[in-house]
């Protein structure tokens, strides 16, 4: 069953993968001819080979998160060794403290070099029942290079944005031209540059989706706990729901943000799908009911309110 599961999974994502770069060397040849494919295979070839590379202590470094000692999360990397060691991970992730008061956590990097951030705001609003469940989330997908996966993605997708501006950048330049009769311009080709970001956006939501269902499903085999993970999604559905109320102007927190906006499946779907998964045989790890994590004061001296840049939110 499992080698059916990720077979289905490998297929699925090798399909998402030759669509996005067939995408991609449709706006190189749009844009340069064959010359553009060349471009844009060499564009992948870069990404495959500096992706994987990034220090993840870099990229936590861009949402100002700072690096925590086991001096001063001793519980945290007592509940990250035991997921570690029921995952078979090579190396032991890192904690990163994300000051922020978004809810959110979230993993980077490689099995054997990987980083774990969690904000402020969800260790102050989640249960430790909770907060392992999230973290047993975040180790599968660092066990199944998910977050290596999610990054090719991502940037294919920002490229293909890139190369679309681009092409509209020179639609617009030689539009005197063209009104002129001194240039043509393939209608067919601008519809390509309008539709490719937007296919591809969803490409990439069609890959996360899928991979989350997956993280899920591993994260109770590491737990043996499918309700403290239900029970998170419930807390973090509720907030973003407020989020988008806060944004939007809108009142009350029955409001949810818009499918198509989505990089995860429905809280309903995925807290069905985790309740169905047969428990493992093997001890549920154990919690504390009415532990809270403590941070020290110094780590906390930053925190940042949410604000937004043009790849949506930091923090």
């Amino acid at each position: 069953m499992t080698v059916s599961h990720n077979l289905k999974n490998f297929i699925h994502t090798l399909a998402l993968f030759l669509c996005m770069g067939a995408i991609l060397s449709l706006l190189g040849f749009i844009l340069s001819g064959a010359t553009g494919i060349l471009w844009a295979a060499a564009l992948g070839v870069m990404i495959l080979v500096i992706s994987p590379n990034i220090s993840p202590s870099f990229i936590f470094s861009m949402y100002k998160g700072k690096l925590l000692s086991e001096n001063d999360a001793p519980r945290l990397y007592q509940i990250i060794r035991e997921l570690a060691a029921r995952a078979d991970l090579p190396s032991l992730p890192a904690i990163y403290y994300l000051p922020s008061q978004i809810m959110n956590a979230f993993s980077v990097g490689t099995s054997e070099n990987s980083a774990i951030g969690l904000s402020d705001a969800l260790l102050n609003s989640l249960s430790e029942r909770e907060i392992i469940a999230v973290l047993a989330h975040e180790i599968s997908h660092i066990r199944h290079n998910d977050v290596r996966v999610m990054t090719y993605a991502d940037i294919i997708s920002r490229v293909t944005s890139a190369l679309s501006l681009t092409g509209f950048l020179l639609i617009f330049f030689n539009l005197p031209l063209y009104f002129m009769d001194l240039v043509t311009i393939s209608w067919s080709a601008l519809g390509v540059l309008v539709m490719a970001p937007t296919i591809m956006s969803s490409l990439q939501l069609s890959l996360s989706r899928m991979k989350e269902f997956d993280a899920d499903r591993h994260a109770v085999l590491l737990t043996g706990d499918p309700e403290g993970l239900a029970m998170a999604l419930r807390k973090l559905e509720l907030y973003e729901s407020s989020v988008f109320d806060m944004l939007f102007g809108r009142s009350g927190h029955g409001a949810s943000i818009p499918s198509i906006l989505r990089t995860h499946p429905e809280t309903e779907e995925r807290i069905k799908q985790l309740l169905s998964v047969k428990k493992p045989s093997r001890q549920t790890l154990q919690y504390s009911i009415h532990e809270k994590f403590y941070i020290p004061a110094h780590y906390r001296k930053s925190i940042r309110k949410p604000r937004w840049h043009l790849g949506g939110f930091w923090y």
